[in-house]
């Protein structure tokens, strides 16, 4: 799942403290990590450099990296497992793929229980094999530049050991040079068509003469939802099918329609449970605050930092104005995950629902308090949960994404990185939005300024490169470049999932835009790829 900017600033004030024990997950019996395993392939590095050459010195035509993949057989019939995928019987038999973006590191239990590709593709999987009669092939496979699939040129097989233990040695140019969705797609590709995969089809046995035999479904939610409807529509003769769930293909710089979404969410009780009231307060609270702050009174400045138990108090939001407008135009003041909304969560103020009636319980017994102390009331027992002040300090952002990537912070870095060079999705709280938080507080420049001070890519290339990606795959219309010849056969079978929840449904495929062609569906009250978790 793309993270959202809370999630992050929880990772910055981690990366501070000591790391805590990991809650074990629990299972169902069928359901076992034991079942999955975790292998490796040698993967091209570059697949758009040219081969002819590839024995010259110091040529990256040549040059692989391990790539990490899980797989299990759990749906296939034991008996045609041990003699290999039984061409010669009546059985479909297909291969349903995982695809790997940002989000969590992979581990066995992608293919088990995770916020991957769970709800949709086991699932799935468990009623075609005990149903059907089916063989289903279970893949999982992690995209580069993620987790333990992290190429690094003469490095290619140290992973997060090798960042944990030589931070210093990586160089903020080079480090990401063969990162891109393009690269990620061709992955796929060149995956599905291994002899890698056709030993599992054939009893360990190196062989390619079963692959084309199989069919071979895409599933991906986020950004893999993207790469999976990108893999089906520009290789429909190597993926039969692709389930595209919660995929923005729009890419998009200013992302304000983002956070008009969230108005809408906290506005209407018909989606997740909000409220005319609950949107108002929130709103007003918002405007409130930043109004103190820009009055410049530092007395009203430092009783705000102390109600909101700001991390370094007035001082940290009168030092730079990056950090005044981060507190208030920014989710921070008081963070609320809309993307990420369960409706069947049991702790308190865990979503939508939750949050909103607290605040119109605490607006019915004092209708006259100002919203912001009703924001701060409640705001201090989510805080309380969490156990940290509010960071607001801007330059920490920044000093995140810009210092040598360890365990912790190497899938951040590799997705904002890719915002900066494909896709933007910054989202933004102009004055003419609909913004809950503050408005105008939150322009492109301040996430322009990340890109360029992180990784030295300034406006005019993120701005570029987006619309390259809009370009190569072609947007909602998913007619990508000029090759149409090729649109319709890649668009058959592909099927569109979103949430009317999700604000990042504002940019993908849907019944109201984008392509024609392919199939949607649209889950009422479900949040970002809700359904596959």
């Amino acid at each position: 799942s793309i993270p959202h900017i809370s999630e992050i600033m929880e990772s910055i004030q981690e990366e501070r403290e000591e790391p805590q024990p990991q809650p074990q997950l629990q299972l169902e019996e069928e359901f076992s990590k034991s079942d999955v395993q975790t292998l490796t392939f040698d993967q091209r590095l570059d697949h758009f450099s040219s081969q002819i050459d590839c024995h010259q010195e110091d040529n990256d035509a040549c040059e692989t990296f391990k790539q990490r993949y899980f797989y299990t057989s759990r749906y296939v019939h034991k008996e045609e497992e041990k003699k290999g995928v039984g061409i010669n019987t009546n059985r479909n038999t297909v291969s349903f793929l995982c695809v790997g973006g940002e989000g969590p590191s992979l581990d066995p239990s992608v293919l088990v229980d995770s916020v991957h590709c769970t709800g949709d593709m086991i699932e799935l999987a468990h009623k075609l094999h005990h149903e059907q009669n089916w063989n289903v092939h279970m893949f999982s496979l992690e995209h580069r530049y993620y987790g333990e699939s992290f190429p690094k040129k003469n490095n290619s097989q140290k992973g997060e050991a090798y960042l944990r233990a030589n931070e210093k040695e990586l160089d903020r140019a080079d480090e990401y040079k063969y990162l891109s969705s393009r690269q990620a797609v061709r992955d796929i590709v060149e995956f599905i068509n291994s002899s890698e995969t056709s030993r599992h089809f054939n009893n360990g046995k190196i062989s390619n003469n079963n692959n084309n035999k199989v069919r071979w479904i895409t599933f991906g939610g986020s950004y893999p939802g993207m790469l999976s409807g990108w893999s089906r529509l520009l290789h429909p003769d190597v993926v039969y099918g692709a389930v595209a769930n919660s995929a923005p293909v729009q890419a998009e710089a200013d992302f304000r329609s983002y956070n008009d979404h969230v108005s809408l969410d906290l506005g209407q009780e018909s989606l997740v449970g909000g409220s005319k009231k609950c949107l108002e307060i929130f709103e007003s609270g918002h405007a409130e605050v930043a109004a103190i702050l820009e009055g410049g009174y530092v007395d009203e400045i430092k009783k705000v930092a102390s109600t909101f138990d700001v991390c370094g108090g007035a001082t940290m939001l009168l030092k730079d104005r990056k950090n005044l407008n981060f507190f208030v135009g920014y989710p921070v003041l008081f963070p609320i995950e809309v993307q990420s909304n369960d409706p069947t969560c049991d702790e308190p103020l865990c979503n939508v629902q939750k949050v909103c009636d607290a605040i119109a319980d605490e607006y019915k017994s004092d209708p006259h308090k100002p919203s912001m102390e009703i924001l701060a009331k409640i705001g201090r027992k989510k805080q309380k949960q969490a156990g940290r002040c509010k960071e607001v300090n801007f330059q920490s952002l920044i000093n995140y994404f810009s210092a040598p990537s360890t365990s912790k912070s190497a899938n951040n870095r590799s997705w904002y990185y890719q915002t900066c060079t494909e896709f933007g999705f910054y989202q933004t709280c102009e004055d003419n939005s609909n913004c809950p938080y503050a408005r105008g507080h939150h322009n492109v420049d301040m996430d322009f300024e990340i890109c360029e001070k992180s990784f030295g890519i300034d406006a005019k290339k993120v701005k570029a490169s987006i619309e390259s990606t809009l370009a190569y795959y072609g947007g909602w219309d998913l007619i990508p470049g000029d090759d149409k010849s090729a649109v319709l056969e890649g668009q058959k079978r592909l099927l569109f999932v979103n949430g009317n929840a999700d604000p990042w449904s504002e940019l993908s495929v849907n019944e109201k835009r984008g392509s024609g062609h392919v199939q949607t569906i649209n889950v009422p009250g479900a949040s970002h790829h809700f359904w596959t978790h």
